[in-house]
Order: C-alpha cells, then sequence, then structure tokens
C-alpha cells in the first residue's frame, strides 16, 4: 500500500513516538523491575488506532484515518508520561525508604551525590505536577524532563541501589556509634548517682 501527503505524515509521526515511549518503558521497567502496565495499555490503544487507520488507507487519503493516527500520536504520549511518571514515583518512595530506614546522615555519608540526585529528582517531580495543570504545554514539559533530567536521574538511582551495601555499613556503623555513646552516657548518670550517694 502506498501512502503519501498527510497519511504518511502522520504515521511517521506516531512510529517516532512509538519508538520514544518504548525506550521510556524499557527504563521505566528496568527501574521498576515489573511491567509497566498503565503505558502498556497506552501502546495497545495506540496500535489498535494504527490498524484502524491502516484499514482505511488502501485508496488514499482518509479524514478518518488522519484522525485515528492523531490519537495513535496521542496514545504514544501518554504510554511515554505514564513510563516516566512511574519511574519518577518509584525512585522518589525508594530514596524516601533509605533516609527514613537508614537515617540522613548514613545515605549522604555513604553517597556522597544523593543531594544533588534528590535536588534533580524534586524538580522533576515539580514540573510533572505542573503538567497536570497545564496541559497546553503537557508535552513540552515532559519533553524537558527526558532531555534534562532523565538519563541523569536513572544513572544516579542506579549508582544509589549499587552503593546499597555500603550504605548499610554506615547506617550499622552509625548505630553502633550511638549505642556506645549511649551507653556511656548512662554509665556516667550511674556513677554520678553513686557518687552524690556514696559521699553524702
Amino acid at each position: 500500500m502506498e501512502l503519501g501527503g498527510d497519511a504518511e505524515k502522520q504515521l511517521g509521526l506516531v512510529c517516532d513516538e512509538w519508538n520514544r515511549a518504548e525506550k521510556a518503558i524499557k527504563l521505566a521497567e528496568q527501574v521498576n523491575g515489573e511491567i509497566i502496565n498503565p503505558a502498556i495499555y497506552e501502546l495497545r490503544y495506540a496500535g489498535r488506532r494504527i490498524v484502524e487507520a491502516i484499514q482505511r488507507l488502501p485508496d488514499g487519503e482518509d479524514p478518518e484515518a488522519i484522525a485515528l493516527l492523531r490519537d495513535a500520536y496521542f496514545d504514544c504520549s501518554r504510554a511515554r508520561h505514564d513510563a516516566i511518571d512511574a519511574a519518577t514515583s518509584k525512585i522518589a518512595a525508594d530514596l524516601a525508604i533509605a533516609v527514613d530506614k537508614l537515617g540522613p546522615e548514613a545515605v549522604l555519608e555513604g553517597f556522597p551525590s544523593f543531594s544533588k540526585l534528590k535536588s534533580r529528582l524534586d524538580v522533576t517531580r515539580r514540573l510533572i505536577s505542573i503538567s497536570r495543570e497545564d496541559r497546553e504545554n503537557r508535552a513540552r514539559i515532559y519533553e524537558t524532563l527526558e532531555n534534562d533530567h532523565l538519563t541523569e536521574i536513572v544513572e544516579g538511582y542506579n549508582e544509589f541501589t549499587a552503593s546499597e551495601p555500603i550504605l548499610r555499613r554506615y547506617a550499622l556503623r552509625r548505630r553502633r556509634g550511638l549505642l556506645i555513646e549511649r551507653a556511656m552516657w548512662l554509665a556516667a548518670i550511674i556513677v554520678g548517682v553513686w557518687a552524690t550517694w556514696a559521699f553524702s
């Protein structure tokens, strides 16, 4: 089947967006360790619309086919957005858990780049929130996220997870130090109370 004009152009845009969505989904799956169902569903909807559009194009241009291809493009965009949301949500949750369980001092000592990673992630999450209210600029906002933040965040997160054994050792050492410090304070209090009692 020969395509031309708007149909060929629109199908090319859909293919490009599909590829970008697949890349984002693969990245999110690596971060989450599981399939990102909302993104997969969006690609499924896009696939169905592509098939319906192609069925309408055996004899040339068809306005309904072009509309279906435009819808497929937006489905692919939503799939990409869902994948980015899933990846950044998982990273934010894991960082919060690490700080809560290990303590901020141990995290910073064991992973000095934590502040930089957290700061970049916070900017990204803030931009995602803004995109919910600013629908007209949503595509541009997500473009900025992908181009300026996402790769660095995922790379930083991978480094963070790779340093988990070191973080745990720092946290354990810190807890031991606190226990020793408390024991020494307790011993000092006991000695002080005993001395007061003994010499009174």
